[in-house]
């Protein structure tokens, strides 16, 4: 009974019991917070480099669909390594012709102890061309 007594008042490990209990939980909050970081950091260059391609269309209206991905592929970061497809249309019905590029960035996200999965952000972009 007296040997049962000081097993359970003993409090020697007690720290290493409460570090492996909340070391997977911190884990993943931590990579989680790193790869939403990581997710949103990729869409925002998306975006941004969508704009940039709608812009030198604006200036450059002779250029072709292929023309547009390659520029296009040219503003993105080399962080996304991803294939992304530019979709490039013109809509004429107004007084002034408006172009429309739409882009998808899926990104896969990685998390210690949760399924992986992926989300799909969606850039758009319109700028006025010049009437002919």
């Amino acid at each position: 009974m007296r040997r049962l007594r000081q097993l359970l008042c003993d409090t020697a490990g007690a720290s290493a019991v409460e570090f492996a209990l909340v070391l997977p939980i911190f884990a993943t909050f931590l990579f989680g917070t790193i790869q939403t970081g990581m997710a949103l950091y990729k869409a925002n260059t998306v975006q941004f480099a969508l704009e940039q391609t709608a812009r030198r269309v604006m200036v450059n209206q002779s250029m072709s669909q292929s023309q547009v991905q390659a520029y296009f592929n040219g503003e993105l970061d080399d962080i996304i390594s991803e294939a992304v497809t530019v979709t490039y249309a013109v809509n004429n019905s107004g007084d002034v012709p408006i172009a429309s590029f739409a882009a998808s960035y899926t990104h896969e996200f990685v998390i210690p102890f949760i399924p992986t999965f992926e989300v799909t952000f969606d850039a758009a972009a319109e700028v006025p061309l010049e009437p002919d």
